[in-house]
C-alpha cells in the first residue's frame, strides 16, 4: 500500500510502533551518548540523548511524527494490521535506526 500522510500520522500514533521506535531510539542514544567529546556539536547531541534515556516513552512519542515521515519510512509500505489492530511498517529496525541517525542533528536542534 502505498503510503500517505493519514498512514504516516497513523504509524507515528501507534502504541506497538511507539514501543519500537523507543528502544531504537534508545538505542542510538546510547551511541550518541559515548561519541567522544570532540564531536562536532556534542554537547546538544548529548542532551537529546541524555532526553531520550531519561524519557524514552515521551521523546518516542514526540519524534515520532518527525521520524515517520522521514525517507525511510516514507519509502516503505505502511498497512494496518486487522488482526493485531494496529498499523504497520515494512521498514526494517536498520532503516528506522538509519532515519534517526540521519535525523539525529535536526531533532536536537543543530
Amino acid at each position: 500500500m502505498p503510503t500517505t500522510p493519514n498512514s504516516q500520522a497513523k504509524l507515528a500514533s501507534d502504541p506497538a510502533f511507539l514501543k519500537r521506535l523507543g528502544s531504537l531510539l534508545n538505542q542510538e542514544a546510547q551511541v550518541v551518548g559515548g561519541e567522544p567529546p570532540t564531536t562536532p556539536d556534542h554537547d546538544k547531541r548529548k542532551q537529546l540523548a541524555t532526553a531520550i534515556l531519561q524519557d524514552t516513552a515521551g521523546q518516542a512519542a514526540s519524534r515520532a511524527p518527525t521520524i515517520c515521515n522521514g525517507t525511510n519510512l516514507v519509502a516503505a509500505d505502511t498497512t494496518f494490521d486487522f488482526e493485531a489492530d494496529q498499523t504497520v511498517t515494512s521498514a526494517t529496525d536498520a532503516a528506522i535506526r538509519s532515519q534517526i541517525a540521519t535525523l539525529w542533528n535536526l531533532m536536537a536542534g543543530i
